[in-house]
């Protein structure tokens, strides 16, 4: 008898066993746009002219500089990150730039946030890119990286750019566009393995920029993403992303045939743990489905669905941003162009926003298009989790593109 139910005991431990999938994440970090993008950051840089760095809000004394620093050469800069709390300077690094206007200039981090660069480890040489590592200062094994570079800002756009950043910084002296530095946030940990003798991707999507996987379920959270086969990373990602999901144990991925929830998953991103289970998937639209039944509230109170937004079978363009979003403005001239050209309708739809809000940024912003704001029920169903994203809708009413480019969507109309 006691053979038996150590059998049974055996055998029940194997099949649990059996449902618990574990992976070591490697360490391959990626820009979710693609290794070709143009999608980068700017960081601009200033005049190292006194013993304080002054950013947008306020001025911090420089406790030590490097010994050997020429002063009169160099310059200095931010760059974003949260996993710094003690900085001196909210969600931001300083680093500084000497010989700024040479070839080879040399990068100082600040690492720790505490403006003394003389305790930073060795700093880095800037020939044509730089790969940057960031060390949350909770755990020393959770990493972001960015990727530098020199702006390559011709004189041409110089006076244009400079004025876009100048005023945001009244106390600084800001030097020539010519030498500012750009960055690529390569917040996507990606790696390729097998389940069942079948190959996956996950993908760890670090939107909270602190080197850490976590949970979150504000826009900008942390997401992941598993799916079937190999994929090429350095294509742009930003469709596929869409769906990528929270963090969380009721996060649910179908592969091959079943579907798994996260059990576990490392904060640093290098292990995780999936299990078997018989939850359905949380739904959401795909490319080609038929969204046109789908109903959106405009700002005068109206209700109409897609379908009645589609005229002269036109594509229809949904724009979803908010006053607040630099990215949504600074794309707006070319959704006007689409819209100018006669060949597609286009909605607005606001997040984080109020009727106040948007009324008052239509009017300044001479809006032609109906506008509404965006509820959890469309952000769900579209799986909306950055700003921009632009979802194309064809004259049938299906799915055909969601990106947060505007030039994909040019690009897409002129091929289709």
């Amino acid at each position: 008898m006691k053979k038996i139910q150590l059998i049974i005991i055996l055998i029940f431990t194997c099949v649990i066993n059996a449902q618990n999938v574990s992976f070591s994440i490697s360490e391959t970090y990626i820009n979710q746009f693609g290794k070709e993008t143009d999608l980068i950051g700017f960081n601009p840089l200033f005049k190292l002219d006194s013993d304080y760095i002054h950013n947008k809000q306020h001025s911090e004394k420089i406790k030590h500089l490097p010994k050997t620093i020429n002063k009169s050469q160099t310059a200095y800069g931010f760059i974003f990150f949260t996993g710094i709390n003690s900085s001196f300077f909210n969600k931001e690094l300083t680093f500084l730039v000497e010989n700024y206007m040479t070839n080879s200039p040399t990068i100082f981090i600040d690492r720790n946030g505490n403006l003394d660069f003389t305790d930073d480890g060795e700093p880095l040489t800037l020939k044509d890119k730089l790969d940057l590592k960031l060390t949350n200062e909770n755990d020393n094994t959770a990493n972001f990286h960015y990727q530098i570079a020199k702006s390559q800002i011709n004189k041409e756009n110089e006076n244009r750019i400079l004025n876009r950043f100048s005023s945001k910084f009244p106390n600084s002296s800001i030097v020539s566009a010519v030498y500012w530095l750009t960055n690529q946030r390569l917040n996507v940990k990606v790696s390729k393995e097998v389940i069942d003798n079948k190959p996956i991707t996950i993908f760890l999507l670090d939107n909270s920029v602190d080197g850490l996987f976590t949970f979150q379920t504000n826009d900008y959270g942390d997401r992941i993403l598993i799916i079937e086969g190999k994929v090429n990373e350095n294509m742009d990602l930003t469709s596929l992303f869409r769906q990528a999901k929270p963090i969380d144990n009721n996060t649910i991925f179908e592969l091959y045939g079943k579907r798994y929830y996260i059990k576990s998953l490392s904060k640093n991103g290098k292990k995780i743990t999936i299990t078997e289970t018989e939850k359905e998937t949380v739904a959401m639209y795909k490319n080609e489905q038929d969204v046109s039944s789908f109903a959106i509230k405009l700002l005068d109170g109206i209700s109409i669905t897609i379908k009645d937004l589609i005229k002269e079978k036109k594509y229809l363009l949904i724009d979803i941003g908010g006053t607040w979003c630099g990215g949504c403005i600074s794309q707006e001239s070319t959704i006007k162009k689409i819209y100018k050209s006669g060949k597609v309708e286009v909605i607005g739809l606001f997040d984080h926003d109020t009727p106040q809000s948007v009324r008052k940024y239509v009017k300044k912003h001479n809006i032609l298009w109906p506008v509404a704001l965006v509820n959890s029920t469309f952000k769900d169903m579209f799986k909306v989790n950055s700003y921009p994203t632009y979802i194309l809708i064809s004259s049938t009413g299906k799915l055909k593109l969601a990106d947060i480019n505007s030039e994909q969507i040019v690009k897409y109309l002129k091929n289709n």
